[in-house]
C-alpha cells in the first residue's frame, strides 16, 4: 500500500500535476489496493466511474444553476442515485463528494478541477491496480487450512479434556455444565472458517502465485461440513453427560456400575478427541493424499470403532443401563456412529476426487456393498441447523 501510494504521486508529477500537489492520485492507490487481486481491479473500477459520475454530475449542474441549498440537495440526491444504479459499494459516496468539490468552485474552475480529480482518480487507480498485478499478494490458502486445523483443535481440546477429568474421579455438575457450554461455543467458529476459505479462493483469482500453491478444493470444505456436524453431535453428548452428572439417577446405588460408566466414557472421548484431531492433520497435510497422515487416521478411526463396541457390549447390554443411564449410553453410541461416518478416510482430499454426481454416486455404492458401514443415527442427511438459518 506504501509503494502504491508513492508510485502514484511520482507518477502524477512525471505527467505534470504539480499544483496542486497530487495527493488525490496518492490516496486513490492507496484506497484502491486490497488484499487480492480481484479486490484490487473491482476497487479501482468502482473508484473511477465513481468519480468520473460525480465530475459529469457537477459539471451539468453548475453549466445550468450554479450554487444554492436546494441546487446541493438536488445534486446529493441524484448522486447518491447515479452511485446506486451504478452498484458502487463502498464508494458509493465518493460521488456526491466529488460533485460537491467541484460545485464549489464555481463555473469558472469546475472544468480544470474536474479534469484533474478525474486523472489524479485514473492515475492512482491504475498504478493500485497494476502494483498488485506486478507484486501480486499472498495466497490464503496455508491461513484457510490454520483456521481449520484450529477448529479442528478445539473440538478435540474439548473431548480430551473431559476424557482426563472423567478418568480423574467424579465430576462436579459445574464442571460438567462448562463442558455443555464450551460444546454450544464450538459452532460459533465455522462462520470465521467458511470467510477464512472463501478468502482464499478469492485471492487465487487472477494471481499468478497461485500456480505454486495448491487449491483448498472442495476437500477442506467437506472437511468443515464434517467437523460442524461433528460439533452438533458433541451439543447432545454433553447435555446428556451434564444431565447424568446432575441427577445421579441410579448411580448411587451401585458404585461398581457408575466408575464402570464413568472410566467408559472417558476412554470413548479420549478416543473421539484423537480421531477429530487426526482429521484435521490430514485435511490441512501440505500434500493431499499424505499416507502417513491418512494412516494415522485410519488407526485413531478403529481405536474409535472398537471403542464404540466395547460401550455397546458393555453399557447397552447390561440391565442396569436402564435405572437412568440410557440417555448417556445413547448419546455415546450415536456420536462415535456419527464421527466414524462423518471423519471417516472418504472425507480427505486423497479419497474425495472431484468427479460426476453420477459417477460418485456409483463410487459410493460400490463402497457400501464392499464395505459395510453403520447408518449414524438420526437423519444423517440433514444439514445443520446453522446452514439452514435456524436459531
Amino acid at each position: 500500500m506504501t509503494g502504491a501510494t508513492v508510485a502514484a504521486f511520482l507518477v502524477a508529477e512525471l505527467v505534470g500535476l504539480h499544483t496542486p500537489p497530487p495527493l488525490i492520485a496518492a490516496l486513490t492507490a492507496l484506497l484502491v489496493v486490497q488484499a487480492t487481486l480481484t479486490s484490487t481491479l473491482l476497487n479501482g473500477v468502482q473508484r473511477v466511474l465513481s468519480v468520473v459520475s460525480g465530475v459529469t454530475l457537477a459539471a451539468v449542474f453548475v453549466a445550468v444553476v450554479g450554487l444554492t441549498w436546494w441546487s446541493l440537495a438536488a445534486l446529493v440526491a441524484a448522486s447518491i442515485l447515479v452511485g446506486q444504479v451504478l452498484r458502487l459499494g463502498p464508494h458509493l459516496v465518493e460521488v456526491p463528494i466529488s460533485a460537491m468539490l467541484v460545485l464549489g468552485v464555481g463555473a469558472s474552475g469546475a472544468e480544470s478541477v474536474g479534469a484533474g480529480r478525474v486523472v489524479e482518480t485514473l492515475i492512482g487507480a491504475t498504478v493500485g491496480m497494476l502494483v498488485n498485478i506486478v507484486f501480486p499478494p499472498a495466497v490464503q490458502t496455508r491461513y484457510a487450512a490454520q483456521a481449520l486445523e484450529k477448529f479442528a483443535t478445539e473440538i478435540a481440546d474439548l473431548l480430551t479434556d473431559a476424557a482426563a477429568a472423567l478418568a480423574a474421579g467424579p465430576v462436579a455438575p459445574e464442571q460438567s455444565t462448562r463442558w455443555l457450554e464450551d460444546a454450544r461455543r464450538l459452532n460459533r467458529h465455522v462462520p470465521r472458517v467458511d470467510r477464512a476459505l472463501a478468502h482464499a479462493d478469492e485471492s487465487r483469482r487472477l494471481n499468478v502465485r497461485a500456480l505454486r500453491v495448491p487449491a483448498a478444493g472442495r476437500g477442506m470444505r467437506a472437511g468443515l461440513d464434517a467437523l460442524e456436524y461433528t460439533s452438533v453431535s458433541l451439543r447432545t453428548l454433553f447435555r446428556a453427560i451434564d444431565d447424568a452428572t446432575r441427577e445421579r439417577t441410579g448411580v448411587q446405588e451401585d458404585a461398581g456400575y457408575a466408575d464402570t460408566i464413568q472410566r467408559t466414557t472417558a476412554s470413548l472421548l479420549q478416543r473421539m478427541g484423537t480421531v477429530v484431531r487426526e482429521f484435521g492433520r490430514t485435511l490441512t497435510a501440505e500434500v493431499p493424499a499424505d499416507e502417513a497422515a491418512r494412516g494415522r487416521l485410519r488407526g485413531s478411526l478403529e481405536a474409535l470403532r472398537s471403542g464404540r463396541d466395547l460401550v455397546q457390549d458393555l453399557l447397552i447390554g447390561d440391565p442396569r443401563s436402564s435405572t437412568g443411564l440410557w440417555e448417556l449410553n445413547s448419546a455415546l453410541l450415536t456420536t462415535a456412529d456419527r464421527m466414524l461416518d462423518e471423519l471417516g478416510p472418504a472425507r480427505t482430499p486423497a479419497a474425495r476426487p472431484q468427479v460426476s454426481g453420477a459417477r460418485q454416486a456409483a463410487v459410493h455404492a460400490a463402497q457400501r456393498l464392499g464395505i459395510p458401514r453403520r447408518l449414524p443415527a438420526g437423519p444423517a442427511a440433514a444439514p445443520p441447523a446453522s446452514r439452514q438459518g435456524a436459531p
